[in-house]
């Protein structure tokens, strides 16, 4: 499987969540790419700042067009999924979808979402420098990661996924998690898989940091009735999740 390069940061812009329904809401309606993008361009009219491609506006339409419209390759099964499942989420679950959404398309919301996951569980709470540290690491120390990381955080808050903590820069979490259902929990699975472009134990992927929001409770068993997910016995009798059709599949190769 092809992985998508942590070269560009790409999400680095505060997104709302109703912008994100308003675009999937399009996308489901099986409207045209160029249609949507021009529905999209008004819809942010006199919301975000600009009139060309590189404005606030300019650059907004291009995230959200990432997450829903012109997607990686490598995301379209999961943007198909996702559109199975958002007609008849409810406002808690499209929250979800968009995660999910979001976790496939930028490897950069995702590196965000884990060390946020992280944080909150060593500390109850995400500091920004902490998070700025962590995401240094593995995506170098760039000019434009303070203010991407913190626009991926804002827009957490927004989607109500996070709270402002006790003292600036402090985040935390929701009382509970969001308890989703079965099909949205292998969404947000499915998603993991496409950022990582490749296979990980179940136990892995359910308590991944990266779904930190998300009550994630599926059985193998319940996964082997999905069309686009593989689950291999381990050795150690663990289950082993990956990507792929089960017909006509190939067979798990070793991780070594």
């Amino acid at each position: 499987m092809i992985t998508i390069a942590k070269t560009i940061i790409g999400f680095d812009r505060k997104i709302e969540i109703e912008w994100l329904d308003a675009v999937a809401g399009c996308v489901a309606t099986g409207q045209a790419p160029e249609d949507v993008r021009r529905f999209l361009w008004t819809f942010l009219e006199g919301t975000v700042a600009g009139d060309s491609v590189h404005s606030g506006r300019g650059k907004t339409l291009t995230v959200l067009s990432r997450l829903w419209v012109i997607v990686p390759e490598q995301a379209r099964p999961l943007r198909k999924a996702a559109l199975q499942c958002i007609g008849s989420a409810t406002s808690e679950e499209r929250v979800a979808i968009h995660w999910a959404m979001a976790i496939g398309t930028y490897p950069f919301f995702c590196d965000v979402a884990a060390s946020v996951g992280k944080l909150l569980a060593l500390n109850g709470e995400a500091n920004l420098s902490q998070v700025g540290r962590r995401m240094t690491e593995s995506w170098g120390d760039r000019s434009t990661l303070p203010r991407a990381i913190q626009r991926v955080l804002r827009s957490m808050v927004q989607w109500g996924i996070l709270r402002d903590g006790p003292t600036k820069g402090t985040f935390v979490a929701p009382a509970k998690r969001t308890a989703v259902s079965d099909q949205i929990g292998e969404l947000l699975l499915q998603a993991m898989l496409v950022s990582h472009g490749r296979g990980m134990p179940l136990s892995q992927l359910t308590g991944h940091p990266a779904v930190f929001p998300f009550g994630i409770h599926l059985s193998a068993t319940a996964m082997r009735k999905s069309g686009c997910i593989l689950i291999q016995r381990e050795g150690d009798q663990s289950d082993f999740i990956q990507l792929g059709q089960r017909s006509g599949a190939a067979g798990h190769k070793s991780k070594n």
